[in-house]
C-alpha cells in the first residue's frame, strides 16, 4: 500500500483515478493544484504523485521543479490532455524537468494501473540529507 498524491484542477480527473487506484487499496489524496499539492506532500510522506501539468494558481511543471528540489525521493507522474500547447510537448518538458513516467488523459485502466505499479515498484533513492541554511 502506498500513498499518492492527485493533483488535477478536474475533480471529474481525481475522481477517476482515485476509483482506478482503489482495488490497490492505496491511500489516495486528492489536491486540486500545485500548491495545494506541496502542502499535502509538506504534511504527509508520499510515495507517488500524479500530477496534470495545466492546472492554475501553480501549474505541473513548477511542481516538478519544487519536488525535485525539496523531496526528490518522491515518484512523479505526469498527465496532461495538452490543451493549446499539446500533451506530447508537455509531457516531453514534464520528463526533462524530473517527471519519473508521463500520461496522456483520459486515463485508461489498462495503461494507468500498470504505470502506477512499476513506478512504485522502482526502488526510490534515499532522501537527500540538507545541509546548511539553504
Amino acid at each position: 500500500m502506498a500513498v499518492i498524491v492527485i493533483v488535477d484542477d478536474d475533480p471529474t480527473v481525481r475522481l477517476i483515478a482515485t476509483e482506478l487506484l482503489r482495488p490497490d487499496d492505496h491511500v489516495v489524496v486528492e489536491a486540486q493544484d500545485g500548491d495545494e499539492a506541496l502542502k499535502v506532500i509538506a504534511s504527509m510522506a508520499v510515495d507517488l504523485v500524479v500530477l496534470d501539468m495545466l492546472m492554475p494558481n501553480k501549474d505541473g511543471l513548477e511542481t516538478i521543479v519544487e519536488l525535485r528540489r525539496n523531496q526528490p525521493h518522491i515518484r512523479i507522474l505526469a498527465i496532461s490532455s495538452g490543451g493549446r500547447v499539446g500533451a506530447d510537448q508537455l509531457l516531453r518538458t514534464a520528463m526533462m524537468l524530473g517527471a519519473d513516467d508521463t500520461l496522456v488523459k483520459p486515463l485508461r485502466l489498462e495503461t494507468f494501473a500498470p504505470t502506477i505499479s512499476r513506478l512504485l515498484s522502482q526502488p526510490q533513492p534515499p532522501p537527500m540529507l540538507r545541509v546548511g541554511g539553504a
